[in-house]
C-alpha cells in the first residue's frame, strides 16, 4: 500500500511528519492523511516525495521499480558487528550480507546492528536499539541526517546533524539525555546512516 511505503520511507530517513510537511509548505496533518491512507498525494506531491525519499514515483505507487530497485548481488552490503566499527573493516572477515530496501548505497557502504546505550532505560529517538543500519562513507550528509561516529576515546555512537540559530551544522548524540553538541574535534565521521531496518534477517 502506498500509505505504508510513504511511512516506512519517512521513518527510514529519520524524518518527522512536521519535517516532511515543512519541506512542502503543508501541515503535518496533510502528510499524516497520506500515511493513514485517508488521502493520496497528487502527481506533483509524488514527484516531491520521490525526490525527498530518494526513490521513484513508480516505487511509491506500486512498490516495484524495475529500473532502479532491482537488487543485484553487488548491491548487498557486508555486515559487521558493532564492535568492529572502530577497526579497519577492509581487513575484517564478514560472513553476512544485508540487502538495502530504500536506498542505493555506494560500494563502500556496510551494515551493522545498532547497540544503543541500555543503561538509560529507553530507546534513542529515531533509530531503535537493535536496528540494522546501512552506513555509507561516501554520502554527503545534511540537516536531520544521522551519522556514525568514532570519538577520540574510541567510542562508537550515532549522532544527529542539526542547524544552529547561526545557520551552522552541529552534531548531537542520540543515545544520551544530554543534548549538548559534540565538539567538532572530538570525533571522526565513519559515514551517513542511509536507512535502518527493524527486523531484517542477515543473509
Amino acid at each position: 500500500m502506498i500509505n505504508e511505503r510513504l511511512k516506512n520511507l519517512r521513518l527510514a530517513k529519520g524524518l518527522t511528519l512536521q519535517q516532511v510537511g515543512d519541506s512542502f509548505g503543508i501541515s503535518k496533518v496533510s502528510v499524516s492523511t497520506w500515511e493513514s491512507g485517508k488521502t493520496n498525494p497528487g502527481r506533483k506531491r509524488l514527484e516531491q516525495l520521490a525526490e525527498l525519499y530518494g526513490t521513484s514515483i513508480q516505487f511509491l505507487v506500486s512498490g516495484i521499480d524495475n529500473e532502479n530497485f532491482v537488487t543485484h548481488d553487488y548491491e548487498k552490503v557486508p555486515f559487521f558487528q558493532w564492535e568492529l566499527i572502530n577497526s579497519d573493516l577492509r581487513c575484517a572477515d564478514n560472513k553476512s550480507w544485508v540487502k538495502p530496501i530504500h536506498c542505493h548505497p555506494s560500494k563502500s557502504a556496510f551494515a551493522t546492528r545498532y547497540t544503543a546505550t541500555s543503561s538509560l532505560g529507553w530507546q534513542s529517538p529515531g533509530i531503535p536499539a537493535g536496528s540494522i543500519l546501512i552506513i555509507d562513507p561516501e554520502i554527503q550528509s545534511g540537516n536531520g541526517d544521522y551519522l556514525l561516529l568514532v570519538t577520540v576515546t574510541g567510542e562508537v555512537l550515532i549522532a544527529k546533524q542539526a542547524v544552529s540559530p547561526g545557520n551552522k551544522l552541529f552534531l548531537i548524540r542520540v543515545d544520551s539525555l544530554n543534548a549538548t553538541p559534540i565538539p567538532s574535534k572530538s570525533y571522526k565521521v565513519i559515514g551517513t546512516v542511509l536507512e535502518w531496518q527493524m527486523s531484517r534477517k542477515l543473509k
